[in-house]
């Protein structure tokens, strides 16, 4: 009720242009991982010098890397979602 009594008082001229902002996408970008320094495996001595040899190396020895998070002779509660079921 009070807009239509007072609708005369309003101010419809502003001081300061409004500003339309378009909405920008981020712009997609390359993310480039560097290749591993070749190192000396542990398991069997070979020397891994990339990526794939590493992907090959676990593949072939049943292993993956944990990071080092975690050290402890038991297994962890979450083992099984860990090791996607391998034991």
């Amino acid at each position: 009720m009070s807009y239509q009594n007072n609708y005369e008082k309003i101010k419809w001229s502003r001081k300061k242009p409004l500003i339309q902002r378009q909405h920008q996408r981020p712009k997609a970008g390359l993310s480039i991982i560097r290749d591993v320094d070749p190192f000396q495996s542990p398991i069997d001595g070979s020397i891994i010098g990339s990526r794939r040899d590493l992907r090959e190396h676990e593949k072939k020895h049943n292993v993956r890397q944990v990071g080092n998070d975690w050290t402890g002779s038991t297994r962890p509660p979450n083992w099984d979602r860990i090791t996607n079921g391998r034991s």
